[in-house]
C-alpha cells in the first residue's frame, strides 16, 4: 500500500514537471512573435493546453480573449478577439464590463471565480457557458491600463483550483508583455507605411511640378 502511494506521488510530480515544461515551451513561443493576432492566439492556446489533461478533456473547457474596443472609457466595449469552444453566435457579442464577473475583475485588477456563469448578467448571454459549472476571469493589465480579460469556463465544479489559477496567472502576465510588444511593433509598422505613403505622394507631386514647370 505504501509503495503504491509513493508511486502515485512520483507520478503526480512527473505530471507537474511535464506540465511546467509544456507551459515554458508555450511561453517561449508566445514571447518570440510580434504578430498581434498571433500573440492572442498563442496566449489562448497556451492556456487551454496547460489546463488540458487526460482527466480534463479539452472539449469541456471554454476559453476566450476579450479586448476593449478603441474609444473613451464610456463607449469602449469588450469584444471577443479570439476564442475556443464558443459558438458562432457567441463570438458576435460585446460586453460593457459594467456588471457581474467582468466588472469585478476589471475593478479589482485580479483573477476571480464565478460559480454558475450562466446566471452572470453579462457573460451569461454566451450559449457555450450554459452548461458550465464555473468560470475564471483574469485581467490583461499593465499598471493602470487594462487591455481586456482572459475568460475560461468549465463544466466541472472546482476545476479552477489554486494550481490551475496559478498557471493562468503566469500565462496572463507573459501575454500582457507580448501584447504590448506586438502592439508597439504594429504601431511602428503602421507609422512606417504612413511615412512611405507621404514620401510617395511628395515624389509624385514633385514629378508633376517638374513636368508642368519650365
Amino acid at each position: 500500500s505504501q509503495r503504491r502511494h509513493t508511486l502515485t506521488q512520483a507520478q503526480l510530480k512527473e505530471l507537474d514537471a511535464s506540465r511546467l515544461r509544456k507551459v515554458y515551451k508555450l511561453l517561449t513561443n508566445l514571447t518570440s512573435t510580434l504578430n498581434y493576432q498571433r500573440v492572442l492566439e498563442l496566449a489562448l492556446d497556451s492556456s487551454m493546453q496547460a489546463l488540458t489533461s487526460t482527466d480534463t478533456p479539452e472539449d469541456r473547457l471554454v476559453g476566450a480573449v476579450l479586448l476593449f474596443s478603441k474609444g473613451d472609457e464610456e463607449t469602449a466595449q469588450l469584444y471577443i478577439a479570439t476564442s475556443r469552444r464558443l459558438l458562432p453566435p457567441d463570438r458576435k457579442h460585446t460586453f460593457p464590463g459594467q456588471k457581474g464577473l467582468l466588472k469585478a475583475v476589471i475593478e479589482e485588477g485580479g483573477g476571480m471565480i464565478a460559480e454558475e456563469p450562466a446566471k452572470d448578467p453579462e457573460i451569461g448571454r454566451l450559449i457555450a457557458l450554459q452548461t458550465c459549472a464555473t468560470a475564471y476571469c483574469t485581467p490583461l493589465r499593465e499598471g493602470i491600463n487594462t487591455y481586456g480579460v482572459f475568460l475560461f469556463a468549465h463544466t466541472q465544479a472546482n476545476f479552477f483550483n489554486a494550481a490551475n489559477r496559478e498557471v493562468l496567472n503566469i500565462i496572463t502576465k507573459q501575454a500582457v508583455s507580448a501584447i504590448q510588444n506586438a502592439r508597439l511593433y504594429q504601431d511602428l509598422e503602421l507609422e512606417k507605411e504612413r511615412m512611405t505613403e507621404i514620401q510617395e505622394e511628395a515624389r509624385k507631386k514633385l514629378a508633376r511640378n517638374l513636368h508642368d514647370g519650365p
